[in-house]
């Protein structure tokens, strides 16, 4: 009887847990973003605040930065696309950012700015302008854009 008691406790604390997390996802919670690998995770999954390195972020901050979704799954998908979308569009041919031409390493689909130690010197890689990179899922270097 006691055990039934425990089983029943049980599964109502992990479906409570189950609840406040679909609730955290509805609010817009912030993403946990793993800082050595630029992955961020959403609230419930796996490794959501359990990395060495991160820091809590808004979605839409942490695909401005650079961060993308563990695998390949944003939160909310429809405001992680506008957000990229919006950054595509301000870095276009036609924004501030046009003449920068980075370094694009198709080996690990990250991109270096001009003046920095990787630029041009990955085994595997092609130049492009930065919104090209961003529109082609790759990420900045340490999630630094170029200036």
């Amino acid at each position: 009887m006691i055990r039934k008691k425990l089983q029943s406790s049980l599964l109502a604390a992990v479906l409570g847990l189950t609840a406040l997390t679909a609730s955290f996802v509805a609010l817009g919670a912030d993403v946990w973003v793993n800082t050595n690998s630029g992955v961020y995770h959403c609230p419930g999954t796996q490794h959501y605040g359990n990395t060495k390195r991160g820091t809590y972020l808004a979605e839409s901050a942490a695909v401005t930065r650079g961060y993308r979704p563990a695998h390949n799954r944003a939160c909310s998908p429809s405001e992680a696309n506008s957000t990229r979308q919006q950054l595509i569009q301000e870095l276009a041919p036609a924004g501030k950012h046009a003449d920068h031409k980075v370094w694009i390493n198709t080996g690990s689909h990250v991109y270096h700015c001009p003046g920095t130690r990787y630029y041009g010197a990955t085994k595997r890689g092609y130049f492009a302008s930065e919104s090209e990179a961003i529109s082609g899922g790759n990420r900045p270097a340490h999630g630094v854009r170029c200036n």
